[in-house]
Parts: C-alpha cells; structure tokens; sequence
C-alpha cells in the first residue's frame, strides 16, 4: 500500500508541475525569435529577424492547450510544422 501510495504521490507531482510549466502562445513567439536570432549569421540578420520574426509568428501559429502540455502548429505558406511544449521546453512533432 505505501508503494502505491508513494507512486501516486511522484505522478502528481509530476503532472502539477507539467500543467505550472505548460508554456504559453508568448513563451512559444519569444522561443522562435531566440531560435532565429540564434540562426542569424550577423548583428545586421539579428535585429531585422527578431523585429520581422514576432509579429510573423503572432500571425502564424496556432495553439492547442491540453493542460499539461501544448501543441503549436507553425502555418508556413506550403506546410504546417507542429511542436511539443511541456516543461516549458519545445520539441519538433513534425517537420512540413
């Protein structure tokens, strides 16, 4: 009994703290500006793609919440790319 008690304890815990880090639409913009930021060859491509790449992303994603973690579907013009956000940290589904 203490076994399943102490196993439902770490199951909870690890789901309340999924759903306290469940990242948000803006935690997911301000990631894909690091991203491209971090990409950029020169000082010149890091601001214009920090300034171009917000408002783009605003425009361009949608968000499914599931409480514990998020789906953000990235719409380019030909595909969609789908990330995994948990623990606030984004991972790559599906590469369009």
């Amino acid at each position: 009994m203490k076994k399943v008690l102490i196993i439902f304890i770490i199951v909870l815990a690890v789901l309340l703290t999924a759903a306290v880090t469940n990242p948000s639409r803006e935690d997911f913009i301000n990631w894909g500006v690091a991203e491209i930021r971090a990409d950029a060859e020169n000082d010149i491509e890091r601001i214009f793609g920090g300034a171009v790449a917000a408002p783009m992303l605003e425009l361009q994603t949608d968000v499914e919440d599931y409480v514990f973690f998020s789906i953000f579907t990235l719409e380019k013009s030909d595909s969609e790319v789908k990330y995994l956000g948990v623990f606030n940290n984004f991972f790559t589904l599906s590469d369009g």
